[in-house]
């Protein structure tokens, strides 16, 4: 499983047989090297592609900088900050970094969060919703927060983002609308109050809000959280067109089958004869490879192969403690091969050249994508533009169109700081690529549709909007 979010409650299954021993309120600079030293060992013995996007001499040279930092007594968050940038470096959104027993977006001060949601578009910040009872209008810009500009601020935690691969930029916005506070907390700082400078109707004011906690941040986003069948399908008979909207790429719980769901969906979908196919994958942050491969074969016009190769770091077993796959690791053997002066994972059924199934869809595709687009989603959106099979409308994914790190992970625990780090094993790297594509790029949309402060408050849908428009005009 893939998804960056949601599978950590998964991952958290794993740590239990890790120590939980009692971090120090200072870690000496021996026991900083320590685990600096399995930092390193992870990625060099995991990791499949650490210079896939940071050249290796940039990206050692910041190892070796880093490491010259670790020469003072420092607390684990300050630990956590100053090798927070070899994870921004490794340009890898599956990349785990996570402090052991907390939220991964709320790793420190839950107590005194930042107390408002905000909607982020390139410098600037809206407030969309408060976490307390606070009095900040919807809609304000946010202009200073404890007299710090707000275009300084979302500079500075743009570059501490993870959620992203190679070049790309809107997981790390996604980020910031939905964890901003946690952000804050982890690199800015947690005061007892915050000074807000904002801007609505014109008239700047300036007022002194309370912090809140972790606890009342998740009791609003649960307000917000709507509980809807993961894949659906509707029809808009008047332009012959369906509407499919995938959620997520694996199934839970009692939810029906998603092999059975695209069969009878494609089935009824050639029943109506439509001759328009609306793909909804926004914020569809992954999942399962075979899933994107499926519905893939129910678009696609002729045999494909999905992916090219798919890259392991090595064949033996690793050296330090971490976990990994019981069945990965009894058929590591069988399953790794030597490949040139590396190795490949070859038990993938994307490797093989797939067919269309039988009621594949032949009339027009438009996708519809945005930053929350990534890992599974963004590599079936790579097969189907490379292909040119479909039309796409939306914001560039957070995942990179060549393909990315994921599939399973090897998950240690540096033994002093108690951070998690979690390694992805597999390099994807998806097959039959445009010849003139940009390193490290996304999936950029043919039709870029940009949400608004306005668009948002409203509860509008801008790129649904304009793809039912542009079907109309056809």
């Amino acid at each position: 499983m893939k998804n960056k979010h949601l599978m950590y409650p998964l991952l958290l299954l794993f740590y239990s047989s890790f120590a939980r021993s009692q971090v120090p309120l200072v870690l000496t600079p021996e026991q900083l090297q320590t685990d600096f030293a399995r930092f390193q060992t992870a990625l060099q013995e995991a990791h499949p592609a650490p210079y896939r996007y940071t050249p290796k001499g940039t990206f050692d040279s910041l190892m070796v900088a880093t490491r010259a930092r670790l020469n003072r007594p420092m607390s684990q968050q300050e630990f956590y900050q100053v090798m927070t940038p070899l994870l921004v470096a490794l340009r890898d959104g599956h990349i785990k970094w996570i402090v052991a027993g907390r939220d991964q977006h709320y790793p420190f001060h839950p107590d005194t969060l930042f107390p408002l949601k905000l909607y982020f578009l390139q410098d600037k910040a809206w407030v969309v919703g408060s976490y307390d009872t606070g009095t900040i209008p919807p809609g304000a810009e946010v202009g200073a927060i404890n007299g710090q500009p707000m275009a300084a601020i979302i500079e500075r935690l743009l570059a501490q983002g993870t959620f992203a691969d190679g070049k790309t930029l809107n997981g790390k916005y996604e980020d910031l609308n939905h964890f901003f506070s946690g952000y804050y907390a982890t690199f800015v700082g947690a005061p007892a109050t915050f000074d807000l400078t904002y801007c609505y109707a014109d008239t700047d004011t300036t007022v002194r809000i309370a912090p809140v906690t972790f606890e009342a941040i998740k009791k609003y986003e649960g307000t917000l959280r709507i509980v809807s069948q993961n894949a659906r399908l509707s029809f808009e008979d008047s332009t012959k067109t369906a509407l499919l909207t995938i959620r997520r790429f694996w199934t839970e719980g009692d939810e029906p089958s998603y092999k059975k769901f695209l069969a009878q969906a494609f089935r009824e979908i050639e029943t109506r004869k439509c001759t328009a196919l609306i793909l909804d994958l926004r914020d569809n942050e992954g999942g399962e490879e075979k899933y994107g491969i499926k519905l893939y074969r129910y678009l696609a016009q002729r045999p494909f192969r999905y992916y090219d190769r798919i890259s392991v770091r090595q064949k033996k077993a690793l050296s330090f403690p971490a976990y990994t796959p019981k069945l990965y690791r009894m058929l590591r053997g069988l399953v790794v091969k030597k490949q040139g002066d590396g190795y490949v994972f070859t038990a993938q059924r994307g490797l093989k050249i797939r067919k269309p199934e039988r009621h594949a869809f032949a009339g027009k595709l438009y996708v519809l994508l945005n930053g929350g687009s990534f890992s599974v989603t963004t590599e079936f959106a790579a097969r189907v533009h490379a292909d040119r099979r479909g039309t796409f409308i939306g914001q560039e994914t957070s995942g990179a169109y060549e393909g990315d790190n994921s599939g399973i992970f090897a998950i240690t625990q540096l033994p002093h700081s108690k951070i998690d780090l979690g390694v992805p094993l597999f390099g994807f790297y998806m097959a039959n690529l445009p010849a003139d594509l940009e390193k490290g790029q996304g999936i950029r949309p043919d039709h870029p549709v940009i949400p608004s402060i306005e668009d948002v408050l409203m509860g509008r849908d801008p790129a649904m909007q304009y793809v039912r428009q542009l079907i109309s005009n056809q």
